[in-house]
């Protein structure tokens, strides 16, 4: 490539990959335990906490937990 073409792909994939990140609900989360499960994996890092994907995955997974424990699903 040359002088600068590697730096314009470099930045245009990472342009792309930045902007693919699917927000998930809780409700996508508690139908599917192999993506909860990878996405508080994730949340384990610093960089995303504090994400959309990570919160909704722990509000899930609190909603599945109190029906475990309860028998309830009128969980606020």
């Amino acid at each position: 490539m040359g002088g600068y073409g590697y730096k314009t792909v470099l930045a245009c994939g990472l342009l792309v990959l930045s902007g693919c990140k699917k927000s998930y609900t809780p409700s996508d989360f508690m139908k599917d335990d192999a993506l909860r499960s990878r996405v508080l994996k994730q949340c384990s890092q610093p960089t995303q906490a504090q994400s959309k994907n990570c919160q909704n995955a722990y509000e899930a997974q609190r909603k599945i937990d109190f029906a475990k424990k309860t028998g309830r699903t009128d969980i606020k």
